[in-house]
C-alpha cells in the first residue's frame, strides 16, 4: 500500500494515459476489422465477439506497457488497473446497449484482460528506458 501513498498522483497520470492508448489501439483496430469485414461477405457474424476480445487483448497489452513504461515500478498493479478500467468501460457498454446478460463470454473477456494488463505492465516495467512525463 506505501508504493500508492508515495506514487498517487503519478500512478493516476500514468494509468489515465495507458486507458486513454487502451482506447484509442482498440479502436482504430476495430474500425480496421469493420472495414475488412465490410468487404468481405463470407465470414460469419459470430465471430465477431472474439475478435473484439482479441482486439480488447491487444489494446490492453500495449496500454498496461505504456503506464508501466511511464511509472518504471509496480507494473503487475498498474497493468491490472489498466486491464480492470478497460473491462469495466466494456462491461457498461455491454449493458447499456446489449441484453445484459452475463455469460462464458463475458468471463473468457474477464480473464483476457486482466492477464494481458498485468503481463503488458510486468513488460513495461522491465523496459530499459523510462517515458518522462513531465
Amino acid at each position: 500500500m506505501s508504493f500508492f501513498k508515495e506514487n498517487s498522483g503519478r500512478i493516476w497520470i500514468a494509468c489515465a494515459v495507458g486507458i486513454i492508448s487502451s482506447i484509442c489501439i482498440t479502436t482504430v483496430l476495430m474500425c480496421i476489422c469493420a472495414v475488412v469485414l465490410n468487404y468481405l461477405s463470407g465470414i460469419p457474424y459470430g465471430i465477431v465477439d472474439y475478435l473484439t476480445v482479441i482486439f480488447l487483448a491487444i489494446g490492453v497489452l500495449i496500454g498496461s506497457y505504456i503506464a508501466a513504461a511511464i511509472m518504471k515500478s509496480g507494473g503487475l498493479m498498474i497493468g491490472l488497473i489498466v486491464g480492470a478500467v478497460i473491462l469495466l468501460i466494456t462491461l457498461a457498454f455491454g449493458f447499456g446497449f446489449g441484453d445484459g446478460n452475463i455469460g462464458i463470454l463475458t468471463a473468457i473477456r474477464t480473464g483476457v484482460l486482466l492477464l494481458c494488463g498485468a503481463a503488458g505492465g510486468i513488460k513495461g516495467v522491465n523496459r530499459k528506458e523510462r517515458i518522462r512525463i513531465k
